[in-house]
């Protein structure tokens, strides 16, 4: 499988204006060990299949709470974030895993996705969770650099059971937009299908109308 760092740039068919792509969940944490995910979506065209672009980050900064209250939130590092793009059958796969229809990320009969580029090899897993007690998945993301295999990076982030339900429902709604992508509106010059009848012909007036009186003069010349 391919794989991309870089977040698509793609053109939309609907106007940027009438259809948000993107999907942004925040986890961070006091002890600054948070991460962040972010979800785009890019529609298929007629050149194009569609996708799905994951990007995780790790968490910069700790929020700053005071006696005044929250003045500052916790910050993420999407300069080093790790990007991965998915197309139609692995969000399936995904969505089996949050449906309960697989209890763990697999493909092609092996745990978990892997993409191979030219730079990197590139891992995803997702499972639920073990921990009766903290309930919902556990989505992770790897990179190994094919130059040094010493340093790779990995982050993972916890679904809450809502995050993952909620997530599954709007992701189930946009495999249309992944598989098809966006229905374009007929066009209003497009001539309309030629009639395959003739028009009735218009119905005859029930009398024949009576001729017009001619004009009468009046005595002071002017016709009425």
């Amino acid at each position: 499988m391919n794989d991309t760092n870089t977040a698509p740039t793609a053109v939309f068919d609907a106007p940027r204006g009438d259809y948000n792509p993107r999907l942004s969940l925040y986890h961070a944490n006091g002890k600054n060990t948070g991460t962040a995910l972010q979800f785009e979506l890019a529609p298929a065209t007629p050149d194009r299949d569609g996708a799905l672009f994951l990007a995780i980050a790790r968490q910069k900064t700790v929020g700053n709470l005071n006696a005044q209250g929250l003045d500052r939130f916790a910050s993420f590092d999407w300069a080093n974030k790790t990007t991965v793009k998915l197309g139609f059958l692995e969000v399936a796969e995904i969505l089996m895993v949050f449906g309960g229809q697989a209890s763990v990320l697999t493909h092609a009969g092996k745990e978990g996705l892997f993409h191979n580029s030219p730079s990197a090899t590139t891992s995803i897993t997702l499972k639920r969770a073990d921990d009766p007690a903290r309930p919902g998945f556990i989505l992770g993301v790897g990179r190994t650099p094919k130059a040094d295999p010493n340093a790779r990076q990995y982050a993972a982030f916890a679904f809450w059971p809502a995050e993952a339900f909620a997530l599954r429902l709007a992701l189930q709604a946009q495999m249309g937009l992944l598989a098809f992508g966006i229905p374009r509106e007929r066009r209003a010059a497009q001539p309309a299908p030629a009639a395959s009848f003739a028009p009735p012909p218009a119905a005859p007036a029930p009398f024949p109308a009576a001729p017009a009186a001619a004009p009468v003069a009046d005595a002071c010349g002017d016709a009425f």
